[in-house]
């Protein structure tokens, strides 16, 4: 998942809102959590990234738990 243009999220069927300013749009994007210890061993997990457009701040989650909202 990847969004560059700002859009409404959601997580498990509710409204994603910034939990710092109270925004509602995100961009997303997919990123990789350093759990082995090296970067690039393959056995790092990975996870959704979505990044508020008002403040900056990142929310991350499981991978699949964050959808676009339907407009």
């Amino acid at each position: 998942m990847s969004t560059r243009t700002p859009g409404r999220m959601e997580v498990a069927g509710r409204p994603l809102t910034c939990v710092v300013c109270g925004g509602d749009t995100f961009t997303s994007r997919t990123v990789t959590l350093i759990t082995s210890g090296v970067a690039n061993s393959g056995l790092n997990k990975r996870a959704d990234a979505v990044t508020c457009a008002g403040c900056g701040y990142i929310h991350q989650f499981v991978t699949g738990s964050v959808t676009p909202a339907a407009e």
